[in-house]
C-alpha cells in the first residue's frame, strides 16, 4: 500500500512540473532520430499524419471487475505519425474525468489520415540488443491538434 502512494505521489508531482516553453517550429522526424540526444526530456514540435490509432485498454483478466472502478473517459492511446521523411510512434495519456465502468470512452483525438500537430516531450533511451548499443526514442503528446485540411 506504500509502494503504491510512492507512486501515485510522484506521478502527481510529475504531472504538476511545469513544462518547458512552447516547442515552436515543427521539426522534421528524420532530424529528430539523426540526433535525438539533444532533445532528451525537452519539448518538441512535429506535424504530419495520424496512422495505425490505437486505444490502449486493459485486457479482460479473471479478476472480477468491479463497477466503481476508475476508468477514464479519454483513454490512453498510440498512433505513428508520418510526415515526409519518417516515422514516430507518438503515445497519449489519459485524461480525466475518471468515471465507472459502465461509461462508454471517446473516441481518440486524432483518426486514422488526420493531419496533426503535436507537441511532444522526447524521452531518449538505450536499447542493448546483439552487443549494440541503440537509442530508443519516445515521444508523449502534450498537445495534439487537428490540421485543416
Amino acid at each position: 500500500m506504500q509502494q503504491l502512494g510512492v507512486v501515485l505521489l510522484s506521478a502527481l508531482v510529475w504531472l504538476m512540473h511545469p513544462i518547458a516553453a512552447p516547442a515552436g517550429e515543427p521539426m522534421t522526424i528524420a532530424k529528430l532520430l539523426a540526433d535525438p540526444q539533444p532533445y532528451h526530456l525537452k519539448m518538441i514540435a512535429v506535424q504530419g499524419t495520424a496512422h495505425q490509432v490505437q486505444i490502449l485498454q486493459d485486457k479482460p483478466g479473471k479478476n472480477p471487475r468491479l463497477d466503481f472502478q476508475c476508468y477514464f473517459v479519454h483513454p490512453p492511446y498510440t498512433f505513428v505519425l508520418a510526415d515526409d521523411t519518417g516515422f514516430l510512434q507518438i503515445s497519449v495519456a489519459a485524461r480525466p474525468p475518471c468515471v465507472s465502468q459502465m461509461s462508454p470512452a471517446e473516441a481518440p483525438d486524432v483518426s486514422e489520415g488526420d493531419q496533426v500537430a503535436i507537441e511532444a516531450q522526447i524521452t531518449v533511451g538505450h536499447q542493448y540488443s546483439e552487443g549494440a548499443d541503440r537509442l530508443t526514442v519516445q515521444a508523449l503528446a502534450k498537445g495534439v491538434r487537428k490540421l485543416g485540411n
